[in-house]
């Protein structure tokens, strides 16, 4: 929004002053955030909502055994008619490419963006979002898992180390997969506000996102339904935590020359 208030410079009579479209040569609209920071911090809580929410992932390390529910051998013929023919999967390969992909994203993303922003507070803004999406990414979905307490597709096939194992039993939902939605949602989200790019952030996160979701099923560690609500609440978190730290709008303002003898407050907002 364009704001000019003039007044008179000195007694003399001003020209007519013609309706301001644009600012004065030399006063161009400045950039939105001159030093590319989009977010704003709060440390008082960011830090430890990260540190309490990240802690869930060491729960699940040293507990797993002592918290899942473990209620096999279960009868394949109960599952829903879309999972049922998950059962019996069991690629190694699509494991090992599913840990791949999403361990080297969560590793690629902050490199790129000190590639592309450098040292600064820019750049550590972004990281402490991105710390704190995959730490809230991390609690919500080890407490479903331990709350539903689903047996894995290998663990419905018998698969002797599912069976024995707590992990065996945390099937619901997909925690790679929610992992992988919410990393790339965030970095798509944050070149969103820095750069205005709408679509492709968001076709190659969705593609390499869609990757894992694929290897977790043909691996036999999830079934669809696990790996679909995965990608939606994944998806969620990661709009939301780096929406609620987006700066408020920015307000700039100069005093410009208008006409002959006027000065004006031009400004946008």
């Amino acid at each position: 929004m364009l704001l000019v208030v003039v007044g008179q410079a000195d007694a003399t009579p001003a020209l007519p002053v013609p309706e301001l479209q644009t600012p004065p040569a030399g006063l161009a609209e400045p950039p939105r955030s001159q030093s590319r920071e989009v977010y704003e911090l709060h440390l008082a809580v960011d830090i430890p909502v990260t540190i309490v929410a990240g802690s869930a992932g060491l729960v699940r390390v040293f507990f797993a055994d002592q918290l899942a529910r473990k209620s096999c051998p279960c009868d394949p013929s109960g599952i829903n008619a879309l999972d049922r023919g998950t059962v019996g999967n069991h690629s190694a390969a699509a494991g090992i490419a599913a840990n791949v992909t999403v361990y080297g994203v969560m590793a690629a993303l902050p490199l790129v963006d000190l590639l592309d922003l450098g040292f600064g507070r820019a750049l550590g803004q972004d990281l402490m979002v991105y710390a704190e999406t995959l730490a809230v990414d991390t609690a919500l979905q080890n407490a479903t898992n331990f709350i539903v307490a689903r047996p894995r597709p290998r663990t419905y096939a018998g698969d002797p180390a599912s069976l024995t194992s707590g992990d065996g039993y945390l099937s619901f939902y997909a925690g790679h997969v929610a992992t992988a939605f919410a990393m790339v949602s965030v970095a798509a989200f944050t070149i969103r506000q820095r750069y205005g790019e709408r679509i492709w952030p968001w076709i190659v996160g969705g593609l390499i996102a869609s990757s894992v979701a694929v290897e977790r099923v043909a691996s036999g560690d999830h079934f669809p339904t696990d790996v679909g609500v995965a990608a939606l609440v994944g998806t969620g978190i990661g709009i939301t935590v780096p929406w609620l730290h987006l700066r408020e709008g920015e307000i700039h303002a100069q005093i410009a020359p208008v006409g002959a003898n006027g000065l004006g407050l031009v400004g946008t907002f």
